[in-house]
């Protein structure tokens, strides 16, 4: 079924997807074997989609798919290669663009992170040149002004980004900016319908753990059951962010796909805010130890202080908004992390 070329709200979530057929689209996801490009690949077997994913395998790992229903044809390649992107978009419908360099707070400002300005454009000059119909582009919180992130932090919404001019946050959060400038150019240029999403602070199974580069979230939870004690904090504590559950991000790109081709940008995120001092006090609880003391590395990277998303343009023209709750969550992400080993899903590579 064709995409609607609209962005009038839908009745319900439930009503956009019994109205799209996805057994008729052909789709690609770059960087589908990581953290969120995984759960959207779940999602679209779920609904009967054929799936392509594009992956170099510097974060992804074909077990983030152990739970998947269905079969995945894959090329591991790097999106840095023009020839890969191109090879990934044959006979695509739609593209999902996840892929991109990502790092904790640490490496935001690393050089490597210019390497998602070549990426974004080989993925959309493929695209184009490949015919492909419809094109989801993953952005970031990263990409809204520093000085609107400070103090108790207002609901950022999506004007916000340029309302002072140009101020991301780091070099990672420029190249997503420039991302979203060229989805722009793409679509007032040769017609591309074109969606683009910001997910805030995602978390759930399959994120990366890595302690020198991984997120808040996984950093916390490895150091909790690794019983480390006292429990290290990077930060005053007083630092604040409104988490959102993978699924529910993977569900918001679907329902934006078949909203959106404009390339009108969407928040995907909450406005409940938490300290990472309290955050660290519910991992802890949900890890079973309650009384261990937490130590704050003031002088470590601690990222702006404060977080949270205005979701009103996604309930009103997705009709998404939050299902998973954080402590529900972080139940699922910590049982998945100690159970992480599993079967590998029936991924069929493909020649690169």
């Amino acid at each position: 079924m064709p995409i609607a070329n609209t962005v009038s709200p839908p009745d319900n979530p439930a009503h956009v997807e019994s109205e799209v057929d996805w057994k008729e689209r052909r789709c690609v996801v770059t960087g589908g074997l990581g953290f969120i490009g995984s759960h959207l690949v779940d999602e679209l077997l779920r609904r009967g989609a054929s799936v392509r994913v594009v992956d170099n395998l510097s974060r992804g790992t074909p077990d983030n798919l152990n739970q998947t229903q269905g079969e995945v044809e894959f090329i591991r390649g790097d999106l840095t290669d023009p020839q890969v992107a191109f090879q990934a978009l044959s006979d695509a419908s739609v593209c999902f663009h996840v892929a991109a360099r990502v790092s904790g707070v640490q490496l935001m400002n690393h050089p490597d992170m210019l390497e998602n300005a070549v990426i974004d454009r080989n993925v959309m000059e493929a695209c184009r040149r490949r015919g492909t119909q419809h094109v989801l582009y993953t952005s970031t919180a990263c990409t809204y002004p520093v000085h609107m992130q400070e103090g108790p932090g207002a609901l950022l919404s999506e004007e916000d980004v340029l309302r002072y001019g140009a101020q991301p946050d780091s070099v990672y959060g420029w190249c997503k900016l420039l991302g979203e400038i060229m989805c722009k150019t793409y679509h007032e240029t040769y017609g591309m319908q074109i969606a683009v999403v910001r997910p805030f602070n995602p978390y759930g199974p399959r994120d990366y753990f890595d302690l020198d580069t991984s997120h808040v979230i996984p950093a916390l939870i490895r150091r909790a059951i690794d019983r480390e004690n006292p429990l290290v904090v990077w930060g005053d504590g007083e630092q604040s962010r409104a988490f959102q559950y993978v699924t529910d991000v993977a569900k918001g790109f679907l329902l934006a796909l078949d909203a959106i081709t404009d390339a009108t940008a969407i928040n995907l995120g909450t406005s409940d805010g938490m300290k990472i001092k309290d955050l660290a006090r519910l991992i802890l609880r949900l890890t079973g130890n309650p009384d261990t003391a937490i130590s704050f590395e003031k002088e470590m990277p601690q990222g702006v202080r404060a977080r949270r998303a205005s979701s009103a343009k996604a309930l009103e023209l997705l009709g998404w908004k939050a299902e998973v709750s954080l402590e529900e969550g972080l139940k699922n992400t910590i049982k998945w992390y100690l159970n992480r080993d599993g079967k590998s899903a029936q991924i069929h590579p493909s020649p690169c």
